[in-house]
């Protein structure tokens, strides 16, 4: 209910355009009230200690205090593979002798690995973020990278046998997509938890929900509504932020072994609303990565358009494919409704604007 009236409070009654039109402060007041703390706290529900347990396969982990709501995988529950999710397969690196025929798909980008370059207090560079790639020589980084993004230099999956490097086991396309992997839906190929059958499968949940995706919702509604609100929803968001200040215990020894730096800061200052909203916003970015929200948080805002056209400009340096590519506001937003649907409402469904 919450997150159904978080996208809600944000009207596009224009019929011809996708844009925002305006911001229901009811909408908005149901989110808080959804997302009132007393409501998880009963359920027994909390952020994990540590952002990496919600990412792991050992059954110890599964369905942890922020998992509120997952698809359930197992093994070794009587059948020949157990019920495993066999959807993550095709994201699996093409590593010689280990996984021959990984298809390396859903790559980070280079624009989400510069995203969590932090300054010097260890806050995020909102606004300039982009000017220049991640170097881990040179840059700090929020640890939520190294638990989100395998990268050369790196050990895939925490595990120093499987180190990454520019090679096509780490890019079947040989950079076409660049080197980066997504360590949140993969697992050690040598844990145990990489199944081979007629595919990859793992009996690794696929949290759909989770307390901090609550937090995040009700410090978007906080920081909407404004004035006394705004404090309350940097508090979230700081709250998010000690959390991954805390979680390195995969990566205890990638200061010291690989180079890289750590650095992540709380919010103290005085901010405004927009800047807040900018603030809950990256946070957002940061925590939920690779976790397929957000296109819709940016359609939701009605910046989809402006961030993802943006987004080709610059990543075409790194990645070729994106030369020319165009995403058309009050368009792209949405998928048209298929034809036999609009022919059996018999006038009743209205196409999706756009030309479709």
């Amino acid at each position: 209910m919450a997150k159904v009236y978080l996208y809600k409070a944000y009207h596009q009654d224009n019929e011809n355009s996708n844009e925002v039109t305006s911001i229901s402060t009811e909408d908005l007041q149901k989110v808080l009230q959804y997302t009132a703390p007393d409501i998880y706290a009963a359920g027994g529900f909390a952020l994990e200690s540590d952002f990496h347990n919600n990412f792991r396969p050992e059954p110890q982990y599964e369905n942890g205090p922020e998992s509120i709501w997952a698809m359930q995988y197992s093994m070794n529950d009587g059948t020949t593979y157990g019920n495993l999710n066999w959807s993550y397969g095709l994201i699996v690196p093409n590593i010689p002798g280990v996984t021959d025929g990984g298809c390396d798909f859903y790559k980070p980008s280079q624009n989400l690995v510069n995203a969590y370059r932090t300054d010097n207090a260890g806050l995020p560079r909102i606004d300039d973020f982009n000017k220049a790639d991640y170097d881990k020589s040179r840059d700090y980084a929020d640890p939520r990278l190294f638990l989100t993004v395998g990268m050369p230099g790196l050990p895939y999956e925490f595990n120093r046998d499987f180190m990454m490097d520019r090679s096509a086991t780490w890019s079947r396309s040989n950079g076409l997509y660049g080197y980066y992997v997504t360590l949140k839906q993969n697992v050690d190929p040598k844990s145990g938890y990489l199944i081979k059958g007629s595919w990859w499968g793992t009996p690794m949940n696929r949290i759909v929900f989770r307390y901090a995706d609550v937090l995040l919702e009700r410090a978007e509604a906080l920081a909407q509504l404004g004035g006394s609100h705004l404090q309350e929803a940097l508090a979230l968001v700081n709250q998010l932020r000690r959390r991954a200040k805390q979680s390195t215990a995969a990566i205890a020894n990638y200061e010291s072994q690989y180079g890289v730096r750590l650095n992540v800061g709380q919010y103290t200052g005085s901010y405004n609303q927009a800047q807040t909203l900018k603030i809950v916003k990256m946070e957002r970015r940061l925590e939920m990565g690779m976790e397929s929200e957000r296109f819709f948080d940016l359609v939701r805002w009605g910046e989809a358009a402006s961030v993802i056209n943006k987004y080709y400009a610059e990543e075409a340096n790194d990645c070729a494919i994106y030369n020319g590519a165009h995403f058309t506001a009050n368009k792209n937003e949405y998928l048209p409704i298929p034809h036999a649907q609009v022919a059996a409402s018999k006038g009743n469904y209205k196409q999706n604007i756009g030309d479709w």
